[in-house]
């Protein structure tokens, strides 16, 4: 795992801003309750990122404490950051590898992850760490979205095939389509195929761990739900369009007409900007929501 940088993948203000509206308070009691978290205890969260998760567990297991673990130095200077100038107490953060957790035998009461298991290519190494640290009796758990092939999502505008719902719609997905199936390692070494999400929970099983369960939940984020600020909405639009037009100027820089000719890379360089255009214009722009699944077990 040395060397791999999610921040690299996904800025730290797109991480943040498709999560903001993720983890409503109202939510806290059960979603904590599918992590098997109580007040009081000290968990462990693997692959924190840039620190989204784990502010809002500390408020749920209050007076106990949350410890964010990620290897990326760069997220977890955010995290950091982000945590002083809030004056957040109950949580801390360290740089560390999943794969080698720099934590003794037992040293937490429950051990956490969300989104941190489903893109690591040896899940089964990081699990078996979880329960390491795990003291005996506690909750080791697994929260990942289910989205993508074989999995659940909806995303608004962008998949309404056959329609024109903005100017260029059908042109856009043909081009994003062909540019993103011409480049499947992109990003490279993300997920194991022998253990996709859907099946973290049978090899949580197989790694021993007891009295397992299963639960999930949805969401659903639109311009006009007053809980989800429209600007916070429209800037992570923005940072979304920055990234694709980053990666077809890459491709342009190189010279890399392998997939797309230069022609068409600057249709779609127009294109994600006629979208991005639209999309800060019109009364209902977009909306996206998808399924998140939680997998619980106890060290034996």
């Amino acid at each position: 795992m040395a060397g791999f940088s999610w921040s690299v993948i996904q800025s730290a203000e797109v991480l943040e801003e498709s999560r903001a509206s993720r983890f409503k308070p109202e939510w806290r009691e059960a979603l904590l309750g599918y992590l098997g978290l109580r007040p009081g205890m000290q968990v462990l969260e693997v692959g924190c990122g840039p620190g989204t998760f784990a502010p809002y567990l500390a408020e749920g297991v209050a007076p106990g404490s949350v410890t964010g673990v990620d290897l990326d130095e760069e997220f977890i200077a955010r995290a950091r950051e982000k945590a002083a100038a809030a004056g957040q107490g109950g949580v801390r953060y360290v740089v560390g590898d999943a794969y080698a957790l720099p934590f003794a035998d037992g040293s937490f009461d429950a051990v956490t992850s969300y989104t941190g298991i489903g893109v690591l290519q040896d899940p089964r190494r990081a699990i078996a760490e979880m329960a390491r640290v795990c003291r005996p009796g506690g909750p080791v758990s697994i929260a990942e979205a289910v989205a993508g092939p074989g999995g659940i999502i909806f995303a608004g505008i962008d998949h309404v095939e056959g329609q024109e719902p903005y100017p260029g719609a059908q042109r856009l997905r043909e081009l994003l389509g062909a540019l993103r199936s011409g480049y499947p390692a992109r990003p490279p070494g993300i997920g194991s195929r022998a253990w996709p999400v859907r099946a973290l929970w049978a090899l949580m099983a197989e790694l021993g761990l007891e009295d397992l369960e299963l639960n999930a939940w949805g969401h659903v984020m639109a311009a006009d739900d007053r809980r989800t600020p429209t600007d916070m909405r429209k800037r992570h639009r923005e940072l979304e369009h920055q990234q694709l037009t980053a990666w077809v100027d890459e491709l342009m820089a190189g010279h890399d007409h392998s997939v797309l000719g230069e022609s068409e890379l600057l249709e779609l360089r127009g294109l994600i900007r006629r979208r991005l255009d639209w999309s800060m214009t019109a009364p209902l722009w977009d909306w996206e929501g998808s399924l998140s699944i939680a997998a619980l077990g106890y060290k034996p």
